[in-house]
């Protein structure tokens, strides 16, 4: 149930859906009280078109990806004992795979560079994720076939139960952390914008991580007048960056 309020409310908080209710408000106000209406009306529109343009989106991202990208020389000296690959969604009946599940994009490029690091560093791989909604076989379960079956990796330990970043963190210690064995340094992998939610609560949790993060958000290479014009894309960006302030924003307050 707090899997679903939160996801409600996220959807009404979280731009571009407050940008939307701002302007659905604006509407319905200004039929009485015109002014007032005018004000949330045209709130909501300027704001939704603000996170629209493409210089915004990316001023955004910048301050959002706390983290870089591990390099060559870091990797020759981490200490981690595992890796801890976090789910991020399924791809629900998949037409070409017989309206089975199987990963999304997102949970897929994870998965990929989870395997390249175990290539590189010989340490297992811990799997991440439940099934949101119930009903489904867990994202964990399909990310351990992918690995195994099209990165030809190996998946040592499944945490099938999570459904949001937090219950990844506790699950995936409680399994690394039982039967007196302790593997409490992680290298934890998640895309750059989810990092530093990821990296707090897995902290929270004992854990002593190293963040490798993957699927930055590169800046614009094109001309400054091609980065005014408003985009979708854009608009898409600037909202999983306030998701992700949002989300670390309730964490603090809900957990730690």
């Amino acid at each position: 149930m707090e899997v679903l309020i939160t996801k409600l409310i996220s959807i009404l908080v979280v731009p571009p859906g407050l940008f939307f209710t701002l302007i659905f408000l604006g509407m319905v106000i200004r039929i009485r009280f015109y002014r007032s209406g005018q004000v949330f009306f045209y709130t909501g529109l300027i704001s939704l078109i603000l996170i629209s343009i493409p210089l915004v989106g990316s001023t955004l991202v910048n301050i959002a990806q706390e983290n870089s990208a591990l390099t060559n020389e870091q990797l020759n000296t981490v200490s981690a004992k595992a890796i801890v690959i976090l789910g991020g969604g399924r791809y629900r009946d998949a037409p070409e795979y017989q309206s089975k599940d199987t990963v999304s994009r997102y949970t897929l490029e994870r998965c990929r560079y989870g395997t390249y690091l175990q290539r590189k560093l010989k340490l297992p791989i811990l799997v991440s994720g439940g099934s949101v909604y119930g009903g489904r076989v867990s994202e964990a379960a399909l990310m351990k076939q992918v690995i195994e079956n099209s990165f030809i990796g190996v998946a040592h330990w499944v945490e099938d139960k999570s459904r949001t970043t937090y219950q990844n963190a506790i699950y995936s210690y409680k399994m690394l952390n039982s039967n007196n064995n302790k593997n409490t340094n992680i290298i934890l992998v998640t895309h750059a914008l989810h990092m530093p939610r990821a990296v707090e609560a897995f902290e929270h949790a004992g854990f002593i991580v190293t963040p490798a993060a993957m699927g930055f958000h590169i800046s614009d290479t094109q001309k400054f007048y091609m980065k005014i014009f408003p985009r979708i894309n854009s608009a898409k960006i600037s909202a999983q960056v306030f998701h992700e302030w949002l989300g670390r924003l309730w964490y603090r307050l809900r957990y730690y």
